[in-house]
């Protein structure tokens, strides 16, 4: 049955990541693996051989192992403290269907979590050891196996403990007790630890680390830590000999224990699915926060199409991304309250710079927050498509609610910060801030800008909705890094390529503004009304090439592209 086990786990592992590997052949996930390739070797392998890879883990100093050792015991002991106590272990949907209803003991199942948690393991200790640059593969496998052993083995003596009447109550009084006497412990070892205990300087581990109550504790947390931070290869033969031994006995733990857990796992399971759907939800735009908010306002009976769609975005955003105006309304609230009740200048200029921040990174993230347009209702785009309404319309009504929202938080934050600053007389390096003048013509670009960022964002569900999709099997990890990376990139040089003949138009008429406005109140305007006009130009523009392309879109030949 062992070697069935194995060959179910690891030809599960090979063939999804066989099929990950075919992935490569659509462009979008050829161009993402090419990209999170690039990307890890400069970051982290182009310099890896001036760090090397040892396999003894680098030089760890013996006071940092037993640290180390410490923090282990004290994980150890809070997983006893954890509140779930029916003992369900996690199978998926297939394995609980197939696995649970045949002749198999629960030994039999134990054994298959653990073979099947292998493959998994393996992957978490070469990622760990290749960009970590400091741990032991072996090691790595052979504590983390060992400590999922483990913690499969307090999931079910929490049920026991459960199940003999010592609830969470009692458990979690048990630990900070446990918890407590080994601080105390430890404690009254300080007087006797040697002065380089703090300065983590010393060659020898002190003594008292080794000795009494303090010494048997850290006794097999060390032999984890030594694993994967061994100082030779001796010890680290007997530290894997040790762990494999401890976990053969904590797996033999698990089996006496003899809990139920066959139901409690089906319960796991359905909850981990329910997990899975609502976040495959919130990347899709389906999965609904707040169901019970109303829509903002009644529709007519009759009316342009596009107030239809800019109200059905407004409910989509109170439904879906409410969470984020609260959060970044309490943010402004309290920064806006704590400037003024504070009386401290350099606080309110503080709170005045956090707030100008917040306003120049908000056009920028702002879309990538609210994305009730294009991008959620791709999936129903055969919907869009049957609306009596213009490409270029539907377009400017989709991004509408979503720069409204954008454009509001920015007057906020500008409004607030320079508020601030003036109730400080306007220090010399924020008197921008205190001008009113550079305030308007801060808005007047942050709202062009803010659109121009929808416009690009918008642009690729209906240039490449290929790439805008994920279906449910989308692989996740590595390839999805590199597709994020290559549309930020793009984003980012469309942005540069739309921001340039503004720049351009700028420098002359930043001349004009100073050689025949010099010291009038509307320097300002004339010199950066130029280039906000054609700003809003190429949003116009944009909109009417998004608009013919949406027109253009073949709902027969792209459907199965489009479909999530």
């Amino acid at each position: 049955m062992t070697g069935a086990f194995a060959l179910v786990a690891f030809q599960t592992f090979w063939n999804r990541l066989v099929a990950r590997v075919r992935k490569l052949r659509q462009p979008r996930y050829l161009a993402g693996g090419i990209a999170a390739a690039l990307y890890f070797w400069f970051v982290i392998f182009r310099n890896a051989h001036r760090h090397g890879f040892s396999s003894s883990g680098g030089h760890v100093l013996p006071l940092q192992i037993e640290l180390m050792s410490l923090v282990v015991l004290t994980i150890m002991i809070l997983a006893w403290a954890l509140p779930a106590d029916t003992g369900g272990l996690d199978f998926t949907e297939a394995e609980v269907a197939f696995l649970f209803p045949a002749p198999l003991s629960r030994r039999q199942l134990l054994l298959y979590k653990v073979i099947r948690s292998q493959p998994s393991t393996l992957m978490t200790a070469l990622v760990m050891s290749v960009f970590a640059l400091h741990g032991n593969f072996a090691g790595l496998w052979f504590a983390f196996s060992t400590l999922g052993i483990y913690f499969m083995l307090v999931s079910l003596g929490r049920a026991r403990l459960r199940l003999a009447g010592i609830n969470v109550i009692w458990r979690i009084a048990g630990v900070i007790l446990m918890l407590a006497a080994l601080s105390y412990a430890a404690t009254l070892s300080f007087p006797s630890m040697p002065a380089d205990f703090l300065s983590l300087n010393g060659a020898q581990p002190s003594s008292a680390l080794h000795a009494g109550w303090v010494g048997a504790l850290l006794l097999v947390p060390r032999l984890f830590v030594t694993a994967v931070f061994p100082p030779d290869v001796r010890s680290f033969a007997l530290s894997a000999a040790a762990l494999f031994a401890l976990a053969a006995v904590f797996f033999l733990g698990a089996i006496r224990l003899n809990v139920s857990f066959e139901e409690a796992s089906v319960a796991v399971s359905r909850r981990k699915a329910a997990r899975r759907n609502r976040l495959i939800g919130r990347r899709s735009g389906t999965h609904v926060m707040f169901q019970r908010i109303g829509p903002p306002f009644r529709l007519a009976e009759s009316g342009p199409a596009e107030t239809a769609i800019v109200w059905k975005n407004v409910i989509a955003l109170l439904r879906i991304s409410l969470a984020w105006v609260v959060i970044l309304t309490v943010v402004l609230v309290v920064a806006v309250i704590a400037g003024i009740a504070w009386p401290v200048p350099q606080t309110r200029v503080s709170f005045a710079f956090l707030l100008a921040a917040l306003a120049g990174v908000f056009p920028l993230i702002g879309p990538n927050i609210f994305t009730n347009d294009l991008r959620l209702d791709l999936s129903r785009i055969e919907v869009l498509k049957s609306y009596p309404i213009a490409g270029d319309r539907l377009v400017a009504a989709e991004i509408a609610a979503p720069l409204a929202v954008i454009s509001l938080f920015e007057i906020a934050f500008l409004g607030a910060a320079s508020m601030l600053v003036n109730l400080v007389g306007a220090p010399v390096r924020m008197q921008l801030l205190a001008n009113p003048q550079f305030i308007v013509v801060a808005l007047l670009f942050a709202v062009p800008v803010c659109a121009l960022q929808l416009l690009i964002r918008n642009a690729v569900p209906v240039v490449f909705p290929g790439w805008a999709t994920r279906p449910r099997e989308d692989p996740r990890g590595f390839l999805m890094v590199g597709q994020r990376l290559v549309i930020m990139a793009g984003n980012l040089f469309v942005l540069f390529g739309a921001l340039l003949p503004a720049a351009v138009v700028f420098a002359p008429s930043l001349w004009l503004a100073m050689h025949f406005f010099s010291g009038s109140p509307g320097l300002m305007a004339v010199a950066t009304l130029p280039a906000i006009a054609l700003i809003v130009v190429e949003v116009w523009m944009g909109t009417q090439m998004l608009g013919s392309q949406f027109e253009r879109l073949d709902i027969s030949a792209d459907l199965d592209t489009i479909a999530v």
